[in-house]
């Protein structure tokens, strides 16, 4: 367990570094409902993808580092890559945990207060009502606590994934000598 510990810990904290990053851009007004009322949504959903990818690849980087170091600069591609999946996967709980605290417990209104502000803009762009009726129910769907914390696991786990296996390929040691 303790060779896990690193991973465990960073998994953690990128999950909880992306969280306070969403957090910060509603503040902002580059995420949520007033980001839609604004036109911001789309800086604020790019600014938050890339760094919750360079989040990851950073802290997949760091944790085979670290490890690597331990083991007297030598790490096995089989080592390093459970490294990186165990963050991975880490990254990829903690990741839903935060979802739903933001969801049902720090911002209740969040899908509701979205929900409305599209519904102003999609109103006075002219679009029709029926088109309109089936584009929240669509939203409605897509900003659930359920759908988000499926697309954060599914996510990290899986991009988390793909960056360990290009990682661990670079930062193996080298057996021939």
């Amino acid at each position: 367990m303790i060779k896990f510990k690193t991973p465990l810990i960073y998994g953690f904290v990128i999950a909880f570094g992306g969280s306070a990053l969403m957090l910060t851009l509603v503040w902002l007004k580059l995420l949520g409902p007033k980001a839609i009322s604004l036109d911001n949504e789309m800086i604020g959903g790019t600014i938050l993808f890339l760094m919750l990818y360079l989040f990851l690849l950073f802290g997949i980087y760091l944790a085979i580092r670290k490890r690597k170091e331990q083991n007297g600069l030598v790490i096995s591609y089989k080592e390093a890559l459970l490294q990186g999946l165990v963050l991975s996967l880490s990254t990829a709980i903690f990741s839903v945990i935060f979802t739903y605290i933001f969801y049902e417990l720090l911002y209740t209104n969040y899908v509701a207060d979205t929900l409305n502000a599209l519904k102003e803009k999609m109103q006075d762009a002219n679009v029709s009502s029926e088109k309109l009726e089936t584009k929240l129910l669509e939203k409605k769907e897509y900003y659930s606590t359920s759908v988000q914390s499926f697309y954060s696991f599914v996510g990290n786990f899986i991009t988390g994934s793909a960056f360990t296996l290009l990682l661990s390929f670079f930062l193996k040691s080298n057996n021939r000598k």
